[in-house]
């Protein structure tokens, strides 16, 4: 393995060096070191001991019907995506499941993230909050044009002293330009869980090393701070 991997180094350095071409030494960086890119928040990355961490997403605004079940689904996937990607073995997810029955039991009232880490089946060292404060689907112009939008507070804390770990606002926008036209019951129902898994993986971004190239999908631009 090590020798094919020197064989095509020397043959994509070869060809840059004949080449004299810039466009073509990013390609050949591209192809040896790959595009992945560090999260902004390393904490799970740079863990040296096991570390339980339990992702909470939630919304005051849960009864309304655009956001209907939308947290627990990106919360779900966002501890999927974290687990299926941080490549830090000392990093235990705890199971959404447990999270859901948590959130039953609390009737959705969190005033601190922090409390569901005193649970007994919870029993987390790193909590990673996720509070949606709005979620559409629908234009907010026009009810008859379907365009994604999710405003959430992100905060990470340790569960044992409290401190603040990561913190941000972050709303997604998408399609971030041009909302879709004429979007009736059943483009809004086959819109939905894609935007979803749109704003779960932003989410996770922040937390596991990822291709920076994937993550622009949605345009700079409408990963707007607020």
């Amino acid at each position: 393995m090590r020798r094919k991997f020197l064989g095509l180094f020397s043959a994509v350095l070869l060809f840059v060096m004949l080449s004299g071409c810039q466009n073509v030494l990013f390609t050949a960086l591209v192809l040896i070191k790959g595009t992945d890119v560090p999260p902004e928040c390393e904490i799970l990355t740079k863990a040296k001991k096991e570390t339980r961490v339990v992702v909470v997403c939630y919304s005051v605004a849960a009864s309304q019907y655009e956001v209907q079940n939308a947290p627990r689904l990106i919360g779900r996937q966002v501890s999927k995506l974290i687990e299926d990607n941080c490549a830090n073995k000392m990093i235990r997810m705890v199971d959404p499941v447990k999270v859901d029955t948590w959130l039953d039991n609390c009737g959705n009232e969190i005033d601190d993230i922090l409390v569901i880490s005193k649970d007994s089946t919870i029993n987390a060292d790193i909590v990673i909050g996720i509070e949606i404060l709005d979620f559409q689907t629908r234009d907010q112009k026009s009810h008859f044009q379907i365009q994604g939008r999710c405003l959430m507070k992100i905060i990470a804390k340790d569960c044992k002293t409290g401190e603040v770990l990561y913190s941000q606002n972050l709303t997604v926008v998408d399609p971030p330009d041009v909302p879709i036209q004429g979007g009736g019951a059943g483009t809004e129902a086959a819109f939905r869980p894609k935007f979803i898994k749109a704003v779960s993986e932003q989410v996770a971004y922040k937390f596991h090393p990822h291709d920076q190239h994937k993550a622009r999908r949605i345009q700079a631009d409408s990963l707007e701070m607020f």
